[in-house]
């Protein structure tokens, strides 16, 4: 028999303890065998228990979230089951990219300017409806006014001349030459802005008015910013012209925010013209080298009271990136119509509102639509709404024509949207496949009305995650212009036809499944 003692050791009980549990045991080398095994677990059980009890934590909390946030039941669900299915994946991929709320200091702003803060209640805006442009139109195009007036908290800006732009050196030309012609303020915002030759241009020309003594203001999307070999924002401040980025990713509560974007594409001139579209400010929407078109897109010059909502967008935007606001004298002075012009609104939009609003009107406009609709998009993965809307459409007669190219510039993008597009072809809508160049315009028109374009694609990511601006248009002459516009593209275009669908290989129809199976995040 051994006799123990517990003062004979330096490791005091410890030791005791280790020399009694050898007594019992086969000797075995350290850290081996069962006991061994035991022995590691009695140090590691307290932290692996601290651990887990604090994922669950964060599980619970995520839950939580998810269920007072998410307004989509499968959204929900999805989420719910990646949080604990896979916790350490699932936790951080929800804090990356689920979040889609977010709080904007541009509403304290607009208040501090005496503009009333946007609101979750549903109200008729101050100012001009469509009874007052067109008393005669339709009354479902009195109905969905009213529902756009309410959405976006904007009243309906009359008298405006409007413009489209074909192509990048068209539009550039355009933009430059604006900016050139400045006398007190200049105010850009894109979603990428790229230091290449298309770039260079309007970094001098924002140069030049800057040493007029023209106000300047560049706002360039965090992300977009860094496309390129070298960041604009940096050239900009090298020639002391004010520049921000949206929303960085910095080690700070807005870490949590980096998945939103703004892609909107503003420029806004001494307050009184505008231009607006998809169009971003890079080379590819130049002609290449042997003076063919990479890109096809068309972008838009605006005159009149319509471009003080697009001034107002911009200054929440500057406020909420800055903390700066912008003189209201300054920036925003008072618009009267330019004529009899084009009645119009904006639509601002981002997942910082209480409801989607693009989408909204988009579905209203589908649901008013009695002979044709034209859409045409690089990017279609509508959501089941705008699915449901399509189809409703088509069903009830409308010719639902939708025009998308036939080669993506986003690897696969195509095998998942053709994948989500046979649903549409099935109800009566027509598919059309544009020929290169990839054709980025983002045009919707509906019965020879109503026009809306900007800057939203019809997928997840632009009407629920990206800050967007818009512009719809009630407007016969204008809409019969834009009918002109886009009949090329519809003829030099190939239809997708059912048997078209049905021809396609099986591994196309296999992967596209798959990866539209991720639609709603792409």
């Amino acid at each position: 028999m051994l006799l123990y003692t517990k003062t004979a050791s330096p490791l005091g009980n410890h030791a005791y303890m280790m020399n009694k549990r050898a007594a019992h045991k086969p000797a075995t080398p350290p850290g081996t065998g069962f006991w061994g095994r035991m022995d590691q677990f009695a140090y590691i059980w307290p932290d692996g228990l601290l651990i887990a009890g604090f994922i669950f934590l964060l599980q619970m909390i995520a839950s939580a979230h998810i269920l007072r946030n998410k307004d989509d039941v499968r959204a929900a669900v999805a989420w719910i089951g990646l949080v604990w299915l896979a916790p350490l994946f699932g936790l951080i991929f929800y804090m990356l990219f689920g979040i889609n709320r977010i709080e904007r200091q541009a509403r304290r702003a607009r208040m501090r300017r005496g503009r009333p803060a946007r609101k979750d209640l549903i109200s008729d805006p101050d100012g001009p409806t469509l009874y007052d442009a067109l008393p005669d139109a339709a009354n479902r195009w009195h109905a969905h006014g009213r529902l756009a007036g309410r959405v976006t908290g904007l009243p309906l800006a009359l008298g405006n001349r409007i413009k489209p732009l074909e192509g990048g050196r068209i539009a550039y030309d355009a933009m430059i030459k604006a900016i050139d012609e400045a006398e007190h303020t200049v105010a850009l915002t894109t979603y990428i802005f790229q230091a290449d030759q298309a770039g260079r241009k309007f970094i001098t020309a924002l140069a030049r008015a800057q040493e007029r003594g023209v106000e300047v203001r560049v706002l360039v999307d965090a992300v977009g910013n860094l496309y390129g070999l070298q960041p604009v924002s940096n050239l900009l401040r090298r020639r002391n012209i004010p520049v921000a980025t949206f929303n960085p990713a910095r080690l700070s509560w807005r870490l949590a925010f980096f998945n939103l974007r703004t892609h909107r594409k503003l420029l806004i001139v001494d307050g009184l013209k505008g231009f607006a579209g998809g169009m971003n400010i890079r080379k590819h929407h130049l002609e290449d080298e042997h003076g063919s078109q990479r890109v096809r897109d068309t972008h838009f010059s605006l005159e009149g009271p319509i471009v003080g909502q697009m001034m107002e967008s911009f200054a929440d935007d500057w406020a909420f990136s800055t903390k700066e606001e912008l003189d209201e004298q300054t920036w925003l002075p008072t618009l009267s119509p330019t004529g009899p012009g084009i009645p119009a609104r904006a639509v601002p939009d981002g997942p910082d509102e209480p409801r989607q609003r693009s989408a909204m009107i988009m579905e209203s406009a589908l649901a008013s639509a009695r002979k044709r609709v034209q859409v045409i998009t690089p990017y279609f993965l509508p959501e089941p709404a705008l699915v449901i809307a399509l189809k409703q459409a088509a069903l009830r007669g409308v010719e639902v024509d939708i025009l998308v190219p036939q080669k993506n510039n986003l690897p696969f993008f195509m095998l998942t949207a053709l994948s989500g597009a046979r649903q549409l072809v099935d109800a009566g809508c027509r598919l059309f496949l544009s020929p290169p160049p990839f054709d980025h315009t983002k045009l919707m028109i509906v019965d020879d009305d109503w026009v809306f374009f900007g800057s939203s694609n019809w997928d997840a990511r632009s009407l629920k995650l990206n800050f967007e601006f818009n512009v719809e248009c009630y407007d016969r002459p204008f809409a019969a212009e834009m009918t002109d516009w886009v009949h090329g593209r519809y003829e030099r275009a190939v239809e997708m036809t059912r048997e078209d669908f049905r021809n396609r290989p099986r591994l196309h129809r296999a992967m596209g499944r798959l990866l539209w199976l991720a639609s709603p995040y792409l």
